[in-house]
């Protein structure tokens, strides 16, 4: 595990990027002073706009493009930046994008100058091709169900804190759109045998078992580093759901596993009996919290819980040196 603030973004935060993607626009925000929590600093209607009022204080930057269904993700840091803001940005960034949903996010950049942003969003205007006024009907209903896919991957839960994600309230129905194949019950394979993984077949048009085992500890679990999985882990009493979607998995991939999470899980809630105590949506596996499913009874999972709320009240403690650049 990485070395991580614990810091998170505040409701007001949380609440208006979740708003309607409709129009392009930007969200800025700050981690408070106290370095308790990341918060709302302002709204932009443009890129223009957002980098004439950048000053020397470092910023998390959220663009949404122009004809896109997700944020791209800036850590605006100076280079006069003071160090311990420097250190403070790049150990709470992780923490934030998984709180606001990785699939929510698009591209991830870091910049040091003002002049970078509007750079950056001009070549992201150029990859995604011309203005939509510009498109014909067909590129314009194409771009239309992009975007409406790219919607679907806005679903992501933490029971732990209790807390809703952005990708939470912004997903598509809970419908899965493939059989899932097993001969098998999943609950009693889990008695059987602790971790079940699955993949969707493509050529089968289904949701099949990929691997099986059995794991003592939570450390020694291990997750595709090739292409996205559903995970299911039973640690004694409690179940845990992993959604992992590797850096290097093909878009479509990304985009039927993500849009098929919420369906698969319902499935094995209402066909299955399974009853999750906790979600969780990551990248690549060095990137799960093992803390995340590190409980194995109840109470030990209301006493994480307990400790995360707390936790997240606490001050800044210096980190021990992380090697990225953010405050």
């Amino acid at each position: 595990m990485s070395n991580q603030s614990g810091i998170l973004a505040n409701q007001a935060l949380l609440d208006e990027l979740n708003k309607d993607l409709a129009n392009a626009g930007v969200v800025t925000a700050r981690i408070s002073s106290d370095s308790t929590a990341v918060e709302l600093d302002s709204t932009y209607a443009t890129v223009e706009d957002c980098v004439k009022a950048l000053s020397d204080e470092p910023l998390y930057i959220f663009y949404h493009a122009p004809a896109t269904a997700e944020y791209q993700f800036i850590s605006y840091v100076p280079d006069t930046s003071a160090v311990r803001s420097k250190m403070l940005y790049a150990s709470t960034k992780n923490t934030l994008v998984r709180q606001i949903g990785t699939n929510s996010i698009g591209k991830q950049l870091l910049i040091t100058e003002a002049s970078e942003l509007a750079d950056f969003a001009k070549n992201l205007a150029n990859d995604n091709g011309t203005d939509n006024d510009a498109l014909t009907e067909s590129e314009r209903s194409a771009r239309e169900i992009d975007a409406t896919q790219k919607r679907e991957f806005y679903s992501t839960y933490n029971s732990i804190s209790g807390r809703q994600l952005v990708s939470q309230t912004g997903g598509g129905p809970n419908v899965l759109q493939f059989d899932v194949k097993m001969s098998d019950n999943v609950k009693q394979l889990l008695k059987e045998t602790n971790v079940v993984s699955f993949k969707i077949d493509l050529s089968n048009e289904d949701i099949s078992v990929l691997n099986k085992e059995n794991i003592s500890n939570p450390e020694d679990l291990k997750l595709s580093s090739e292409h996205p999985t559903y995970t299911l882990y039973r640690n004694n009493e409690l179940y845990y759901f992993i959604y992992s979607c590797p850096s290097g998995s093909k878009v479509k991939e990304r985009m039927l596993y993500a849009s098929n999470k919420s369906g698969f899980i319902k499935h094995l809630n209402e066909k299955e009996g399974i009853e999750f105590s906790n979600v969780i949506e990551i990248g690549d596996a060095d990137e799960l919290e093992l803390s995340l499913i590190s409980s194995g009874t109840t109470q030990q999972l209301q006493s994480e819980a307990s400790k995360s709320d707390s936790n997240s009240t606490r001050k800044f403690n210096r980190p021990r040196g992380p090697g990225g650049r953010k405050r």
